[in-house]
């Protein structure tokens, strides 16, 4: 049994429709479509996959055996509706959404409408395509509503987890969908590393600076291979098995950020990590216990990147980041 991200997945496709990766120049569209290159091809996955984002682009491809380069074209989102009514669509991985920070950048009310703007875009286009089956890219934050029955209640006090569960619920209603809810990530498309702790520990380490850490008080937090996470995303679109009932927590390992950066600091032989941590006080944390996780993997022929095999690979990207 290999590790989840390490060699290629071997699908067993429902048909031969299309495949559709929402959100795709981000961390997870860039995951997704890099797994479809490696195991599709160039020729099937020119025929078969459509990428869309906000704006239309062509992206590089990073997949595909022997060095081969052949650039993809993304299309808006707009045009999704337009797509599921010509075309069959077998599969969609939903991962288009703007995230926390653009609350601060375009003010509470732009965000809620423009997420809720995407998410009516793939329930149009999911009413268009009643055969298709769905992943969707959610977020840890949309746990703590799990029971909350009126979201509208919670949205000023948080946009982001309202929205979030608001999506799950509509297109858990059209479609068979299968709910990925992510914490802390780790994987080689990650952009604005400064944002994230783990991209910020690994700029100073390629820099060979010591690590430094600001919060006074441990941090926790549960950390999922953007790779692993979609390798189960397409292991389950192709298999035969019904959603589960709740949400997956895709967390693997969980770690306190201090113990993240001695691990890199030895990993990269950098001088010891600089905090003013007091453990007396109450944690903050983010995260959820593995096994549950863990356990589903492994159910799907899969193991999850060790914690190390998360540091390098996260490295690896950023090095290509910084040489962009």
């Amino acid at each position: 049994m290999e590790e989840a991200s390490t060699s290629a997945f071997q699908p067993t496709p429902l048909g031969n429709g299309i495949l559709v990766v929402t959100g795709a120049t981000g961390w997870f569209g860039r995951t997704a479509l890099h797994e479809l290159q490696r195991v599709l091809g160039p020729e099937s996955f020119s025929r078969r996959v459509r990428a869309f984002a906000s704006r239309s682009r062509t992206i590089a491809s990073t997949g595909f055996a022997d060095g081969v380069e052949c650039p993809i074209p993304v299309a808006p989102l707009a045009e999704l509706p337009e797509l599921a009514a010509r075309e069959p669509i077998e599969a969609l991985l939903h991962t288009a959404f703007l995230t926390r920070e653009y609350v601060k950048r375009v003010g509470v009310e732009a965000y809620i409408s423009a997420n809720r703007g995407i998410t009516d875009l793939v329930c149009r286009s999911l009413e268009a395509a009643p055969s298709a089956r769905v992943v969707l890219l959610s977020s840890g934050a949309a746990a703590a509503l799990d029971h909350v029955a009126c979201l509208e209640e919670h949205l000023h006090a948080d946009p982001y987890g309202v929205l979030k569960t608001e999506e799950e619920r509509r297109l858990s209603e059209i479609a068979q969908t299968l709910v990925l809810r992510a914490y802390a990530v780790s994987g080689r498309f990650m952009r604005d590393p400064e944002q994230f702790a783990l991209g910020d520990f690994l700029l100073r380490a390629l820099g060979g600076l010591p690590i430094v850490i600001k919060a006074p008080m441990p941090v926790i937090r549960g950390y999922g291979h953007a790779g692993d996470i979609v390798n189960l995303a397409f292991r389950w679109l192709w298999s035969e098995n019904l959603p589960p009932v709740h949400p997956i927590s895709a967390v693997s390992h969980e770690v306190e950020l201090l113990e993240l950066a001695s691990l890199i600091s030895s990993l990269y032989n950098l001088p010891s990590t600089l905090s003013a941590i007091d453990h007396t006080l109450s944690p903050n944390r983010y995260t959820t216990h593995p096994a549950p996780y863990v356990n589903i993997l492994y159910s799907l022929g899969l193991l999850p990147r060790s914690l190390e095999g998360q540091i390098f690979d996260t490295a690896c990207g950023l090095k290509d980041l910084q040489g962009s």
